[in-house]
């Protein structure tokens, strides 16, 4: 869902997202705002153009986002100059994006899952945008070329969601080029387009969970062949590139990424240790 959501604000040979379309350049994802009436929010991204701004919001949950949105109305234009975008003195226009329809009030309704559709978009002030999403109803998403993004910033908080996504960045270390990386640099790597627009304090948040599980998947699952050294994850002295080698660390990493242990303590103490 959030890889749809973000090819929204690209450009490609053969596609030219609506909202890059309609001037929405600059995005920011998960950042705080305040409401009018002082409300702490965290919409999963905005962004800004010339004739407006707007808020999008992406959730799987079946329940109605309704009374969300009617916060999101409320939000202060004033902090997006904090956040490198274009000042309004409007609301923003609010859009949900969605895997299947879902009751969410008068919003403009993004269906994101695999061929776009768009729903009440005569919902939305920016004429412009409506037109551009208008357009682009019916592009097949699952044609488009796939951002490489594999963590989100909301995936601090959801254990079994961090290690799928740490899955591809860990057998890259195993790269015989590879000389290891940094736990920000993992972080960057499953961010990707998305680790300029994520603030400190949510990048922080998946730096430490995700040190967590990198622990727990050493300690646990590879010892053998993975270490934490000089500030780097990396290959141990003893590991030693083959086929056999590489299918023992693929079918740990599947253990690992689909156990509900989540850190070395839940392991020790579900062990009794």
């Amino acid at each position: 869902m959030w890889r749809n959501g973000i090819q929204l604000f690209h450009k490609y040979k053969n596609f030219a997202g609506p909202f890059k379309s309609a001037g929405f350049d600059k995005y920011v994802v998960e950042q705080p705002f305040l409401t009018n009436a002082g409300e702490d929010i965290s919409p999963d991204i905005i962004s800004s153009g010339n004739d407006g701004w707007v808020i999008f919001e992406l959730t799987t949950s079946p329940n109605s986002k309704e009374h969300n949105f009617e916060k999101y109305r409320r939000a202060d234009p004033r902090y997006l100059n904090q956040h490198g975008l274009i000042v309004h003195d409007t609301e923003p226009d609010i859009l949900s994006g969605r895997l299947e329809s879902v009751p969410d009030g008068p919003v403009c309704k993004l269906i994101i899952k695999d061929v776009l559709q768009i729903e009440n978009s005569h919902c939305l002030k920016n004429t412009t945008l409506a037109n551009y999403l208008n357009k682009a109803e019916g592009t097949d998403l699952s044609k488009l070329p796939q951002i490489p993004i594999t963590l989100v910033p909301e995936m601090a908080s959801k254990s079994g969601e961090i290690k799928r996504g740490l899955v591809d960045i860990v057998m890259k270390l195993f790269d015989p080029s590879c000389e290891g990386m940094t736990l920000i640099q993992i972080v960057d790597e499953g961010l990707e387009r998305l680790a300029n627009v994520t603030s400190v304090t949510q990048k922080k948040s998946l730096m430490n969970k995700v040190e967590n599980q990198m622990n727990f998947l050493i300690d646990k699952h590879l010892k053998d062949y993975l270490e934490y050294n000089d500030g780097k994850y990396r290959k141990t002295e003893k590991f030693k590139k083959h086929h056999a080698t590489m299918e023992s660390i693929s079918l740990e990493l599947k253990k690992w990424s689909e156990s509900s242990q989540s850190t070395l303590d839940a392991y020790r103490s579900e062990k009794g240790e």
